[in-house]
């Protein structure tokens, strides 16, 4: 039986994390409590009343409350976590899930437009 163990039937998928997931991933490590901080922002937000909201104006939000305790214009982080943040939110904040709009990620993190 062990002959067959690498026909293509029966090797599993290895699942390479791209580039831009593995900064992401690199960015929570540097900043232990951004998540905590964005969950924040994006929950005051929607107990204000509000059933949605985008992910870019959560990251704007806070950047310019941060700008006063980093002393310079605020956290850095990239535009290209923002997907990974909101996907983040809702899977760890169960309050948060449907919250933002997403795209679909493709198999290399690639991504693709939802049409309705």
């Amino acid at each position: 039986m062990n002959d067959f163990v690498d026909l293509p039937l029966f090797v599993q998928p290895v699942h390479k994390q791209t580039k831009l997931a593995q900064a992401w991933e690199d960015c929570k490590k540097r900043h232990p409590d951004l998540l905590s901080h964005l969950a924040r922002i994006a929950l005051d937000y929607k107990h204000a009343g509000h059933d949605s909201w985008s992910i870019n104006g959560v990251f704007e939000v806070m950047r310019w409350e941060t700008r006063f305790t980093t002393g310079d214009l605020g956290l850095k982080c990239n535009n290209n976590h923002r997907a990974f943040a909101a996907r983040d939110l809702m899977k760890q904040y169960p309050e948060l899930d449907g919250f933002f709009s997403l795209r679909q990620q493709g198999p290399q993190g690639h991504t693709r437009q939802i049409t309705p």
